[in-house]
């Protein structure tokens, strides 16, 4: 559209329009718009949906959709510039509602999420950043030494690390995270590895059409999303319209209060180790009852058979369908 000094609300719409259109991954100047598949595109498709709609919820506060899409743009826009496809940004958040936000805003600019847990000691998040080649920290849990802030999105600060403390790595162009593998060996250190937004969509098109999972779900979000899992579970919810409860590292640990929150938050899609889903049942079944729950998700684990067996004898969730997702779903 040609400038319209008449009218620069005109201009201002044609400017939002073409944002709009290259967010969820159209171009509107060429001839044959392209639909790229990322995460952080599905996203922005999921909040014009649903903007007013709570997206996630922790102990402490909630989100919607519209406010986690401002925060990621917000922080798109402090990352101009300073990196984009090929690198990766450490994401130091803790287990909080905001934490897609920061997610989908690294995505945003282009550059992959290297996920790191608040708690772990220095040297080991140290060892991490350098093997992802990150020289960007983007954190709302405190910087580490050296790291030196540059700007402010909502509650993360972003900071850049030494020279001397990066080691240059070159990304896959469509890698989305950097994944501690799982498992790993005493004494050994562990790499990161790429995760596509290609795996992460794959798995997300496998379950919710299966599950028929819509805005109606609540779905838990229990992992670190430095493991494959949690970065795989909080995708559920968030590009379906669905809400994602957080689930707090306290919580976590105790599966008395875990099945308490379960039951209050009405959550109808949870996500679980096998082990995991062992110690929810001894907890649960003291006087515990999840009418609302309609599947259990069990994956990273091998499944013994006595695990689902114990949850469905329990009578905890009578209508919860048991499902092994690691590789092709199967009921169990």
């Amino acid at each position: 559209m040609n400038p319209t000094p008449e009218h620069p609300e005109l201009d201002q719409l044609s400017a939002d329009l073409g944002g709009l259109l290259g967010r969820i991954g159209l171009d509107p100047g060429g001839e044959r718009p392209e639909r790229r598949d990322r995460i952080d595109i599905r996203f922005a498709t999921a909040a014009a949906r649903h903007p007013v709609r709570i997206a996630a919820r922790d102990p402490e506060e909630q989100a919607t959709y519209l406010e986690l899409d401002w925060l990621a743009d917000e922080i798109a826009r402090k990352l101009s510039g300073r990196t984009g496809p090929g690198h990766a940004v450490a994401v130091r958040a803790r287990r909080s509602c905001m934490s897609a936000g920061a997610v989908v805003g690294t995505l945003r600019s282009g550059a992959a999420v290297l996920p790191l847990e608040p708690g772990h000691n220095a040297g080991l998040q140290e060892f991490l950043m350098r093997d992802a080649g990150a020289s960007l920290v983007l954190s709302d849990s405190g910087l580490l030494r050296d790291e030196i802030p540059v700007a402010k999105a909502g509650p993360f600060v972003l900071a850049t690390r030494p020279r001397s403390a990066v080691v240059r790595r070159e990304l896959p162009e469509e890698a989305a995270f950097l994944a501690l593998p799982s498992g790993g060996h005493p004494g050994r250190a562990l790499s990161v590895d790429p995760v596509t937004h290609g795996d992460v969509l794959a798995w997300v098109d496998s379950i919710v059409p299966l599950l028929e999972a819509g805005p109606q779900e609540v779905w838990t979000a229990f992992h670190s999303l430095s493991l494959d899992l949690g970065m795989r579970e909080i995708w559920g919810p968030l590009l379906s319209g669905g809400l994602a409860v957080v689930v707090d590292g306290d919580t976590g640990a105790d599966a008395r209060e875990f099945a308490e929150l379960l039951e209050d938050e009405q959550v109808t899609v949870l996500t679980q180790l096998p082990s995991g889903l062992a110690r929810l049942t001894g907890a649960a079944a003291r006087g515990t009852t999840l009418p609302a729950l309609r599947h259990v998700l069990l994956s990273d684990e091998p499944v013994e058979e006595r695990v689902p067996a114990a949850w469905k004898a329990s009578g905890i969730a009578p209508w919860a369908v048991v499902w092994e997702v690691s590789g092709s779903p199967t009921v169990l």
